[in-house]
Order: C-alpha cells, then structure tokens, then sequence
C-alpha cells in the first residue's frame, strides 16, 4: 500500500512538473514573438470604412478591465533624438496634448529648439509672462534640464535610443553624408569608403556616439570612460527611454509611467525610411560600433534597463497589454491609412481617407500642416486672450 502511495504521489509531482516546464516554454515562446517583431515590421495598408471597434477609448484603465489609482501626468519633456522612431512618439504626445488641450514650447522657425530656451522659442516671452509655463515640449532642442525646468518644472522627462549600428546606417543615408563628404556616386558600399578614408573628411556634422551628445554628454566625458557617472545623471533625469527595437513594450511602459489609457498611446508609424533593408557587412559593422563604442555603451545599459522594468511588472497585465496594442495599432493603421507617398525622397508619408476627420490626429502631413501649425495657433489663441 505504501509502495502505491509513493508511486503515485511521484507520478503526480511528473506530471506536474511538465506542465509547469510546458507552460513555462509557452510564456517564453510568446514573449520571443514579441522580441522578433521590431517596431519598424510593416504592417498591410488596407482602407476601411468603419471605425475599428478596438479604437474605442475607455477610461476605466489600459483594457477596461482595471481601475485608474494614479493621476495622468500633463506635464512632459520628450528629447526627440534624430532617426530613434521619435517622429512617431512625438505624434502620440503631441494628440494627447492637443486632446487635453495643453500648452507646447515650439520653436520659432526651425525644427529645433537651441539655447537660450527664450531665444529659439516661439512667443516664449508672452506665454511666460502669461502663464508663467509651457505644458510640453516635444521638438528637436538642445537637452539642457537645468534651463527648461525653469519653464516646465515637474516635467517627467522621456528620451529615445536605437541600437547604434542601426541608427548610425538610417542617419547615414537620411542626411546624406556621401553626397555631402563627395564619395563617388558609384561606389557600392559607402559607409565602407567612410571609414576607409573618413580621417580625411570633415565630419563635424557626422560626429560619432551621435545619440549620447544629444542628451549632452561632452566629448571629454565620453573620453574619461565613466560612463557609471554619466549613467547615473541620465537616470536622475531621465524617467524613462524608449527602445526602438521593442516599441511596444516600451509604449506599454510609457502607458504606466504616465498613467495613461492604452488608447492614448496607439500610432500610425511615421516617417518610415525607404530602402530600410539595406544589408551591412561584418566589417563594415564592426567599424560602425567601433566609431560609436559609448553609444553601444549606453544602449547596452538601457536596453538592460527596459527588460529589468518589464520583468518587475505583473507579466500577465504586460503581455496582455503589449497583445492589445498590437491589436490596436493595426486597427488604427487599417482605418486611417489610405494610400502613401514618398516625401523628399527620404520617406514614406501615409495619406488619410478623405471622410476619416478623427484620423487627422493619428496621421499628420509634414509641411504647412504639421503639428506645430496646431501649437503655435493655440499659442496664438493663448497669449491674444492674455492680452484682452
């Protein structure tokens, strides 16, 4: 009888086990499906005529099943570093600040803001003497917390990375360093003529660990080689990057940190780059890293950080989320996505269905009809109201 018992309580506890080892293989297999999946995948572009129903907004939490226990933050400074997909993180900031009818900080003429603040910004002396703040800023600036604190204090500050041989190749070819260095037209690796030949071109304008010196980490720190203290500034002031190789999962994140809906953080991707499949070669990436070895550094750190985050939520809550965005976002890039065009030659720009008026927000064209026409009327608006 005994021995019965001992057989069967050891068959129970195989059993068991192989369906804790089997559950475990398939939570592993659905987090890697994520993984494998970049935020710049395509997605099929197909109109239709109704508004998903996914789209609908809740108020009740992230899918309508949990309830809000924290205040939404209003008050936010996104570091917008060139080619890390934060065209399209701007655009979902920028409809959440729009929705809720908040102040931006824009610049005056250009796509960047410079320093000081006041001389670059538009109206900036108006609205401070106003209003005394901006609610946003989510332009291209010069990253200087100490001065833009002072005009956005208590800002939850966010900043994007992409992992630097990818962005390295997109900024490459975005601004056109062959043509602007005079590599010939009809070499067939040109990022190998650079480095092959680049102590002998000027390349102020291409400098490398690009993504480090826009969050205004100087040269002689980046030589020094203490990056443990330069790590620690940025996490004093930095409460969260983006990853652009895990968008999703950075976007759910982002959700959390803000206590926002699900819904206020869905996109349409913008700016996709032509031709973003171009193949690198080991010893053309190898050399890239080299040039950029402290922006390796620092993606290394963050990407680290991103799934040390991820792991210390409730991973059912988070991968269920991560799946209902993913759901979302394809929904909204079926409805508000009609037809695309390349502009400047540079990029695919998505068009809008004619008769979809809540599309506008999801899907903006560059130019005259950008987002900062929309800011700068509202400023406009602001400071004439002032003045009454």
């Amino acid at each position: 009888m005994n021995y019965r018992k001992g057989v069967s309580y050891v068959t129970s506890l195989a059993v068991g086990l192989s369906f804790a080892y089997l559950v475990y293989i398939d939570f592993c297999a659905l987090r890697n499906e994520f993984h494998r999946v970049p935020y710049s995948a395509p997605i099929p572009y197909k109109a239709v005529t109704t508004r998903p129903a996914a789209m609908i907004t809740n108020t009740t939490g992230s899918t309508g099943s949990m309830t809000r226990h924290c205040k939404p933050v209003q008050r936010i400074v996104y570091l917008k570093v060139h080619k890390t997909g934060s065209g399209t993180t701007a655009s979902i900031l920028d409809r959440y600040g729009f929705k809720h009818n908040l102040t931006f900080a824009v610049p005056n003429k250009t796509a960047i803001i410079g320093r000081p603040l006041s001389n670059y910004t538009y109206k900036f002396d108006s609205m401070i003497r106003c209003y005394g703040q901006f609610d946003m800023l989510t332009n291209h600036m010069v990253y200087n917390k100490e001065e833009v604190d002072k005009f956005i204090p208590n800002a939850v500050y966010i900043a994007s990375l992409r992992e630097p041989v990818s962005h390295f190749e997109s900024l490459f070819y975005q601004v056109k360093v062959a043509k602007e260095l005079e590599i010939p037209a009809g070499v067939k690796d040109p990022i190998k003529a650079f480095f092959k030949n680049f102590t002998n071109y000027d390349v102020d304008n291409f400098r490398p660990n690009y993504q480090l010196h826009y969050l205004d980490i100087s040269d002689r720190e980046i030589k020094k080689g203490n990056f443990a203290r330069v790590f620690k500034k940025l996490d004093s002031d930095i409460r969260l990057f983006i990853i652009m190789e895990y968008y999703l999962e950075s976007l759910v994140l982002l959700k959390n940190l803000l206590c926002w809906d699900l819904d206020d953080v869905v996109y349409v991707p913008q700016h996709v780059r032509i031709n973003s499949s171009k193949q690198i070669s080991k010893y053309t990436r190898s050399k890239i890293e080299q040039y950029n070895s402290a922006d390796m550094k620092l993606y290394n750190y963050y990407n680290r950080t991103l799934w040390s985050r991820i792991e210390a939520t409730d991973q059912d809550v988070f991968w269920r989320d991560v799946r209902e965005l993913r759901k979302r976002v394809a929904a909204m890039q079926e409805t508000c996505v009609s037809n695309t065009r390349v502009y400047r030659g540079k990029w695919i720009e998505n068009i809008l269905p004619a008769d979809k008026h809540y599309c506008d927000n999801y899907v903006r064209l560059v130019g005259p009809d950008g987002n900062i026409k929309l800011k700068k009327e509202r400023i406009d608006k602001l400071v004439k109201k002032c003045k009454r």
